[in-house]
């Protein structure tokens, strides 16, 4: 199937006869809907301020269903934590996608897996570029509507520019709905689609304020945290430039977002994860009324323990970084006892399939997946800090995290998780800054993934895996091949080294 000219994903339809069908709480009536839509189609969309909306809900009802991946699981937490070391398969047998990841065995022919993320969110970013086409200078609409949704479709671009480039490195960048001249496109260098990616969220930036507002009304006010607001662009700003190692605007960007202490705090950690949860910073409402988030139903095992499908637990490795006095391994670690075996693993969202009672309705759910929380701003402010020799800047941000996770004092442990010295220098507070990264956002969109490559400790901690996982590291599996199928349809487009197709 060729990448550009012939999609069909899910979102809601832009051509449904009732409000009643568009609106987010509705997500199970969704329709196969082909892609490209049809001129007439695209201009109906952007006539009327509730069916543009659906647009956009539509794209984030598709990424709460199945995370850029054809798995329906939560892939980007699932399979960049399998690629790297915080997860173990029990049963390396049990399950080939899976496998494929866990052992760092990718081929660019690789179907079992669904090629997830390249089809999907090109898929997803054609949406997208139709809707900045469509809204730009827009005067069908409300003028605080189509500024409200133009700021999210640019967030959105960002979003998706930001994971495909540190998926695959290199990529084809599409920034419209031309998809005969798309379909050549070449390999876009890294460099200009974080380019692209800075470019997107400062248009962002400039269109949203750091109000939540509804489903269905952008115009009104909401307590739920489900569309992105100012804050998200803020929180993707500190995160990007991180990674482009421009600290200075890191650590603005991450101020921008902990400076707003009347809507994002520190709460419970087992509150967390709770939806609207005053550490969120934008999440994924669930599209299926059976259950809350695709992360509670893959990770949490049943009492009969690890299976086919809950075949995944914590590593040694990460289960040794909690330093004692944790309260996070205790939280947000589940464990299961079998006789003399003993289980543990990612429990951050406490409800799987089987807390559902079969007539669970959407209003009843207590969980929403998080993709940007307060947590990892504070993290980024530390690193940016550090980098710039304001260690004691960088202390406090730890600090204030480690207050936030201290269990309380026992006889067995009557210093839990004490803060870090003033006296640290930058050399000594890097990998104390990974390893407090690691405690906080393993299980959370690959997060350790993309810290071990960025930070240049790929190489060491994947030849350290190699003894449990079994299979064999090399440097150039740190991008994931290029999906063989799509260079056979696009001459212009290179495998990434390594690979052969």
């Amino acid at each position: 199937m060729n990448l550009y000219k012939s999609f069909s994903i899910r979102i809601l339809s832009v051509v449904m006869l009732t409000v009643t069908s568009l609106i987010f709480s509705s997500c199970k009536k969704n329709v196969e809907v082909d892609t490209p839509p049809t001129k007439t189609s695209t201009e109906s969309a952007y006539k009327d301020n509730t069916t543009a909306t659906a647009v956009l809900t539509g794209i984030y009802a598709q990424m709460s269903d199945n995370y850029f991946s054809t798995l329906n699981l939560p892939a980007i937490s699932l399979l960049e934590e399998l690629s790297a070391d915080n997860l173990v398969m029990y049963d390396i047998t049990v399950n080939d996608a899976f496998r494929s990841y866990y052992q760092n065995s990718l081929e660019p022919q690789y179907l079992a897996s669904g090629t997830p993320y390249w089809t999907k969110v090109y898929g997803m970013l054609y949406n997208i570029n139709a809707s900045i086409a469509a809204l730009t200078n827009n005067t069908d609409l409300k003028p605080a509507v189509s500024k409200r949704l133009l700021g999210e479709a640019y967030f959105m671009r960002a979003f998706c520019y930001f994971y495909l480039t540190n998926i695959f490195g290199d990529v084809p960048l599409i920034l419209t709905t031309k998809y005969d001249e798309n379909s050549h496109l070449a390999r876009t260098p890294t460099a200009d689609v974080y380019k692209q990616i800075n470019s997107d969220l400062t248009q962002a930036e400039g269109l949203l304020d750091n109000s939540y507002v509804a489903t269905i009304d952008v115009t009104k006010i909401s307590s739920e945290r489900t569309r992105p607001n100012l804050g998200t662009v803020n929180a993707l700003q500190a995160r990007v430039y991180l990674y482009q190692k421009n600290y200075a605007l890191a650590e603005a960007a991450a101020t921008k977002v902990i400076n707003q202490s009347d809507r994002y705090s520190f709460t419970n950690l087992n509150a967390v994860f709770l939806k609207n949860s005053s550490e969120t910073i934008w999440a994924l409402q669930p599209v299926n009324n059976n259950f809350n988030t695709r992360e509670g139903g893959l990770f949490i095992l049943n009492s009969d323990g690890p299976n086919g499908d809950h075949p995944l637990l914590i590593s040694s490795s990460l289960m040794s970084s909690f330093e004692p006095g944790d309260a996070r391994k205790d939280s947000w670690i589940g464990i299961l006892t079998e006789g003399t075996d003993t289980f543990p693993y990612p429990a951050k969202y406490k409800i799987s399939f089987s807390d559902l009672p079969d007539d669970s309705k959407f209003e009843n759910l207590k969980e929403y997946a998080i993709v940007f929380r307060l947590a990892e701003q504070y993290l980024i402010r530390a690193e940016a800090r550090n980098e710039q020799g304001n260690t004691a800047g960088s202390v406090e941000d730890l600090n204030a995290l480690r207050t936030r996770s201290r269990a309380v004092a026992t006889a067995s442990v009557p210093n839990p998780l004490p803060n870090l010295s003033g006296s640290l220098t930058e050399t000594q507070l890097r990998p104390i800054i990974l390893n407090e990264r690691r405690v906080e956002l393993f299980s959370e969109w690959g997060h350790r993934w993309f810290d071990l490559i960025r930070t240049g400790n790929i190489d060491a901690a994947m030849i350290t895996a190699e003894s449990y996982k079994g299979g064999t590291w090399a440097h150039y599996k740190s991008l994931f091949p290029i999906p063989a199928s799509d260079i056979l349809l696009n001459p212009a487009l290179t495998q990434n080294s390594g690979y052969t197709n």
